[in-house]
């Protein structure tokens, strides 16, 4: 799957979460394997309430963590690239 800045991505709705500290614990009901996300794993979690392009994600990122823009957008899109892969995250095609 390719995405980039611009895509469109969301919460797996079957992905069941809870917090855990600032951590999150989850678990697909589709597939029943479980997933740790880190506390910064967690917080991008916590920002896709709704569905979100990435690069809303990284500005977002980009202000609550103070860093630099080019590196947030290149770690963002892999970090989506892998939650897409696992089935944690879904792209939106409007």
């Amino acid at each position: 799957m390719m995405i980039n800045s611009g895509s469109i991505v969301r919460r797996n709705p079957v992905i069941i979460a809870a917090g855990v500290d600032e951590e999150i614990v989850m678990m697909s009901s589709d597939c029943g394997q479980y997933f740790g996300l880190s506390s910064v794993a967690a917080h991008i979690w916590r920002l896709m309430e709704e569905p979100v392009r990435i690069d809303t994600l990284v500005e977002l990122l980009c202000e609550h963590y103070d860093i630099d823009p080019a590196s947030c957008e290149a770690d963002t899109l892999d970090f989506a690239k892998k939650m897409l892969d696992a089935g944690l995250f879904e792209e939106i095609n409007y």
